[in-house]
């Protein structure tokens, strides 16, 4: 077995199946976990045993917003009475580097009611932890952190009498997996062409479609921005022979009972199998794992979002977890020295005015306020922070001090992560290759079910509609190639000489950039870099090489 440096031992796994048959409520004696639930049942009677039970899904990688999605369908689905209209929310002033935004819509009525249950679950589960909100829509929305997400999940309730105003969704999965359906279609040029193709759309949509919200298929009218994407898309899975559908499957909120059998759970990831919509055609299957840009020249989007923590502890490589433990220790003591250093620029303020004050933001407020001065205690040693607390004093700092630390300090808690991942290369490279490329569910293929990552290429211009060729890449090109490729040399990971790393001189930005190979070809281009929220671990990014794509041509 494949073992981290020195660390040759690992906590034993208890598994979901496990936590319950723990849990059951028919057990004589209580434990933490049952009180928790029982407290939750008199909380709600909405909520019922079996619902309880079902705890939320581990995470690991994939698209947060996809998981903030999930994670919210869960919660929705553990209320017996009420049940809302889960999507992203698509105002962009209700995402930023902290939180993901949902909406969920349902009866006007039933908001402070349906918040409240929510609570209850939340409260119940123990992968789950409920986010303060204050201020006058505490009551009608609720928010939530999951150990495996960077950021938290806000949740705003809306009116349904707003559906076809102000609450809309992405409709791209829904336009893309309706159009599969087709075997062709004719172009579109005119507003009238694209409206005529959008309202055929909306038509089949109820007939051969699963899994999809009335949000989504409202959201369609006048989105020519999705449309072209999703005709792209469409496009070229139609000319790689999975045109004409029977079915086809969303698996935002849920995997329909029909395709649940090709979940795949590896590295923790409940969602190994990155499907975003299943067609079935005939007897046969595929997956596609659905992304979108603007033009063929746009810098790909990245294909994997994964935490380095979650990585490590959930890899079941010997000794990985304990890697991540002595990570997460020193990046406390990273950070207790950030937010030492900002006191004390703000304890040099405390008698300066104007542009004598350094400790501020662009805005001009300070960079911590007078209670949280307070509580870190006297300076210079600031007592009040410890590596047991710097996460609550870490997120009041703003993100702008903080960046300049990771990119400007040599001594960057980046350098020790990267250093990490360097010594030990080999194991970190197979790991992630197998998350970018999925080979291992090649094995589906003997119950009929492929898998391909697709890329639709268009936007909307002032002219017209433009629509680019999209990108199809099937798992069992992308393995053949890799197997080839097998040959040549070993998998591993390399820092990006061509790049300035955060801990290099002259650096502007916290990331540390890696190249993944097999011998001397680049697979992929990798990122490791904060969100946004340093309380949590950094992610990993990546986007398949030049190189790479080239060779599978």
């Amino acid at each position: 077995m494949k073992t981290f440096g020195q660390h040759t031992t690992q906590e034993p796994q208890v598994s979901k199946s496990d936590k319950l048959t723990e849990t059951s409520p028919t057990l004589e004696f209580k434990t933490d976990y049952t009180v928790r639930h029982n407290s939750a049942l008199t909380e709600d009677p909405n909520l019922t045993w079996q619902s309880l039970l079902q705890e939320a899904p581990d995470l690991i990688g994939g698209d947060e917003d996809k998981h903030a999605v999930e994670l919210t369908g869960f919660i929705d689905d553990s209320i017996s009475s009420m049940s809302g209209e889960v999507a992203l929310d698509p105002r962009d002033k209700k995402h930023n580097g902290s939180k993901v935004g949902i909406q969920i819509i349902l009866p006007a009525k039933e908001r402070i009611k349906y918040a409240t249950a929510a609570r209850a679950v939340i409260k119940s589960d123990p992968d789950l932890t409920l986010h303060s909100i204050s201020g006058s829509r505490s009551t009608k929305d609720f928010a939530f952190e999951h150990e495996d997400l960077d950021k938290y999940v806000y949740v705003n309730t809306r009116p349904d009498g707003k559906s076809g105003g102000g609450a809309t969704a992405d409709p791209n999965e829904l336009m893309t997996a309706a159009l599969c359906t087709l075997t062709e279609f004719d172009k579109v040029n005119t507003v009238e062409e694209m409206d005529a193709l959008i309202e055929k759309v909306k038509g089949i949509v109820p007939k051969k479609v699963e899994g999809y919200t009335s949000l989504e298929l409202e959201a369609m009218d006048n989105d020519y921005g999705n449309l072209a994407q999703a005709v792209s898309a469409a496009r070229i899975i139609i000319k790689k022979g999975y045109g004409g559908a029977s079915k086809v499957y969303l698996t935002a909120k849920a995997w329909h009972d029909d395709v649940s059998g090709f979940k795949r759970t590896k590295y923790g990831m409940k969602d190994f199998n990155a499907s975003d919509f299943i067609i079935k055609k005939d007897d046969t299957y595929i997956g596609i794992s659905l992304k979108k840009k603007k033009s063929a020249t746009t810098v790909d989007p990245t294909i994997i979002n994964n935490s380095l923590y979650a990585l490590l502890r959930k890899s079941g490589v010997d000794g990985a977890p304990a890697v991540a433990d002595d990570l997460e220790l020193a990046a406390g003591e990273f950070y207790i020295l950030i937010v030492k250093a900002a006191a004390k620029l703000q304890w040099k303020d405390r008698n300066k005015k104007g542009t004598a004050r350094k400790a501020i933001t662009k805005d001009g407020d300070p960079y911590l306020n007078k209670s949280t001065m307070k509580e870190l205690g006297k300076s210079p040693r600031f007592p009040g922070i410890t590596t047991k607390n710097w996460k609550t004093f870490v997120q009041r700092i703003p993100n702008e001090f903080i960046n300049k630390q990771l990119s400007s300090n040599t001594s960057t808690i980046l350098k020790p992560m990267a250093d990490a991942i360097v010594s030990e290369a080999e194991i970190f490279a197979d790991i992630l290759l197998e998350i970018i490329v999925k080979t291992t569910l090649k094995e589906l293929k003997s119950v009929n079910f492929e898998y391909a990552l697709v890329t639709g290429v268009g936007r909307m211009l002032k002219s017209g509609l433009v629509v680019e060729t999209g990108s199809f890449l099937s798992v069992d090109v992308m393995a053949t190639k890799l197997d080839e490729l097998f040959k040549t040399g070993k998998a591993n990971m390399s820092l990006n000489l061509k790049k300035v790393q955060a801990f290099d001189k002259g650096a502007t930005a916290a990331i540390v950039h890696f190249d993944l190979n097999i011998g001397a070809t680049k697979i992929a281009d990798l990122q490791l870099r904060y969100k946004g929220n340093f309380q949590s671990a950094p992610s990993f990014q990546a986007q398949l090489s030049k190189e790479f794509k080239e060779a599978l041509k």
